[in-house]
């Protein structure tokens, strides 16, 4: 993740789940302290001792939360949420709840995501970053494509002269014509041939076949 996109991602939201937990079952902030504690030194020993795969390749951006001060439940939704769906563990959000988080149901995540739509925001950001890490290799790729003297190449040249500006497709070009206000300087017959329209809409194909015939007449002379 770059730095740039960690500034994004610090902990800025005054949001204490603990608290939160306390007040939603009932139990007291000291009770609702333990469970976390605990439900934290049991996540933290599953990941240090799990291995490679197994759909947990979310654990290092949640470690990458709890550097920006996250509180530890709310960074593993992040980075669960964030995770690629098919792959990860926990399967649901029950799950998670359960197993990982130490509540005793979900609802307290729906909680904190009502109170704090930033929340949901790292989410997709989180999702999006894998964009920004690659952007530089896709970049280079595009450059080395575009510079090869291929006809295969076409297409790569093309989309980078559109990139870099060097190039602007016909069709933008037209928008670009009727933005400016010229399509009001088009006659009747001009503005049907930019719409794609029949410029003679009344003309049956016998009219339209005399009207060939009389330029053809017209080009003669």
């Amino acid at each position: 993740m770059k730095k740039f996109d960690e500034l994004q991602l610090r902990f800025e939201l005054d949001l204490d789940e603990t608290e939160l937990e306390a007040s939603e079952e009932l139990i007291s902030y000291e009770e609702a302290r333990q469970i976390s504690e605990a439900a934290r030194l049991a996540f933290d020993q599953v990941r240090e001792t799990s291995r490679e795969g197994e759909g947990r390749g979310w654990f290092d951006e949640y470690l990458k939360l709890i550097e920006l001060g996250w509180p530890w439940r709310v960074a593993c939704y992040i980075a669960w949420a964030a995770s690629p769906r098919a792959t990860r563990w926990p399967k649901t959000l029950k799950e998670l709840a359960s197993l990982v988080l130490g509540l005793r149901s979900s609802r307290q995540i729906h909680t904190w995501r009502t109170k704090y739509p930033t929340i949901d925001e790292m989410v997709a950001m989180m999702q999006a970053a894998p964009l920004f890490e690659h952007r530089r290799d896709v970049i280079e790729a595009l450059v080395k494509m575009a510079s090869e003297p291929d006809y295969k190449s076409f297409n790569d040249r093309k989309l980078f002269l559109e990139l870099v500006g060097d190039y602007v497709p016909r069709s933008q070009l037209d928008l670009g014509k009727a933005a400016k206000g010229d399509v009001q300087e088009m006659t009747d017959e001009e503005l049907r041939k930019w719409l794609g329209e029949n410029p003679h809409p009344n003309m049956g194909e016998g009219d339209e076949e005399a009207t060939d015939a009389d330029e053809q007449h017209r080009a003669a002379r």
